[in-house]
């Protein structure tokens, strides 16, 4: 039975692969390149270039970094919850 299972599995990849790869190569050659302006080479922006936050919810506005610091603060918990169970572990002698 399990010889048979491995084979359909087999089967159906290669049928699976053989029917998606031709829309893929035709997607991937199908690429379009738009002229790039000098201004707009560097894929980093310069500091200080973008605007400030005019909403809570835009980048560095104060509901992203309540949720940064919500979740530093749950990390750092759960980081130190298991340093705690290591610690009691080890002096109960359980730890080899």
């Amino acid at each position: 039975m399990d010889r048979v299972v491995r084979r359909t599995v087999v089967a159906l990849s290669l049928a699976a692969t053989l029917l998606f790869a031709p829309a893929a190569a035709a997607e991937a050659q199908s690429t379009t390149t738009l002229p790039v302006d000098q201004a707009d080479r560097s894929v980093i922006p310069a500091p200080n270039s973008g605007r400030e936050p005019a909403d809570s919810g835009d980048r560095g506005g104060w509901a992203q970094l309540a949720l940064f610091g919500i979740m530093a603060a749950g990390s750092a918990a759960i980081f130190g919850r298991v340093l705690w169970a290591g610690h009691q572990k080890s002096r109960a002698g359980k730890v080899p």
